[in-house]
């Protein structure tokens, strides 16, 4: 068992298409040239199927199996045959300096919101502990209560994500 904490979690959240898994994806180099281990939980909302019919792991899968591993010279996989919530998913970032975690808008941890048009800020009152917005456009005026930040601005959202996490060099 790893001894080592459950890392600071940002949420990246928000409607489809608004830019998350983008936003993320600059994140991810700014961080890791800064030093930090950053790792990702990404949701889901169709089915998911990562093996391939008739290969070996498939078969282990198919004959009952209720977890398959498989690894490589380049990197490993483990197929649950249920799906984990955030929580499980965290258990195995123990090591890791951050989690960005796109999606689980349900989840308790501080997130971002990216809103792609005003419409999307509805979402705001859904959700708890967010801590600010990341949108293509100002969105003064419009009753926001948290800080809004420019979804350009990669190098900025970063100095945010890194303060919401609490990482200091």
């Amino acid at each position: 068992m790893n001894d080592k904490p459950i890392p600071p979690v940002i949420q990246i959240v928000g409607y489809s298409n608004t830019g998350k898994t983008t936003l993320i994806t600059r994140l991810i180099p700014l961080l890791s040239e800064e030093g930090w281990k950053v790792g990702t939980v990404k949701r889901h909302a169709g089915e998911l199927e990562l093996d391939e019919p008739g290969k070996d792991t498939w078969r282990h899968r198919e004959s009952g199996a209720d977890r398959v591993a498989i690894t490589a010279r380049n990197q490993t996989a483990v197929i649950f045959s249920r799906p984990l919530g955030l929580d499980e998913l965290l258990e195995h970032h123990r090591g890791m300096d951050l989690v960005l975690v796109e999606g689980f808008k349900g989840a308790s941890y501080p997130k971002l919101l990216m809103a792609g048009e005003e419409a999307d800020l509805s979402l705001i009152r859904e959700l708890t502990n967010v801590r600010g917005v990341v949108s293509p456009v100002p969105l003064e005026g419009k009753g926001i209560e948290v800080p809004q930040y420019f979804r350009d601005d990669t190098d900025g959202v970063a100095e945010v994500v890194k303060r919401l996490a609490g990482l200091k060099k």
